[in-house]
């Protein structure tokens, strides 16, 4: 048992936590290079040099991470369900375009700017897929995304590293 741990902050543990999310394609990613985390965090880079992340414009209630137990009991298995308010030229031309794709994703907790990451190469990505465009719950118009990795040990940590935004080409 652990009786040394600090009590957590509140904003840590509100049951509806509000996120942003920033995904960058696997092809982006430096997979030879993947850093192993230490006390459950990722400080560095995880992209190849010249690469940015692109800043998903989603509802920001809507992503809810969720990790589930995979067919072995040391696996798990992340999924990420953002929902892309509205429906522009832009935004369902890159669902189009990337859907089937796998990402690495960065995900903020607004509450605290917490960053966490996700889609390791061991998890071979997070494939993203959507599971409706259109008329949304809530009455909304949009298109509902899903981005889902493969069993993995390590299937998100924690993320401090540096997060380059690439300028007015988002969804």
């Amino acid at each position: 048992m652990l009786f040394n741990l600090k009590k957590q902050d509140k904003d840590s543990k509100l049951n509806t936590p509000i996120y942003k999310i920033y995904p960058a394609k696997i092809d982006d990613v430096d997979v030879e290079n993947w850093p192993k985390a230490v006390d459950a965090t990722i400080s560095t880079d995880v992209l190849k040099a010249g690469k940015k992340w692109c800043y998903l414009d989603s509802t920001t209630a809507s992503i809810k991470p969720s990790e589930a137990p995979g067919e072995s009991p040391f696996n798990g298995v992340l999924t990420l369900t953002p929902v892309i308010e509205g429906i522009s030229k832009k935004s369902l031309q890159w669902v189009r375009d990337n859907t089937g794709d796998d990402f690495v994703v960065i995900w903020e907790r607004c509450s605290d700017k917490q960053k966490f990451i996700g889609g390791s190469p061991c998890s071979m990505g997070l494939r993203l897929s959507y599971t409706q465009i259109g008329n949304l719950d809530g009455g909304i118009g949009g298109i509902a995304l899903q981005l889902k990795g493969q069993e993995c040990p390590e299937s998100f940590y924690f993320y401090d590293g540096p997060l380059e935004v690439i300028p007015d080409v988002n969804p």
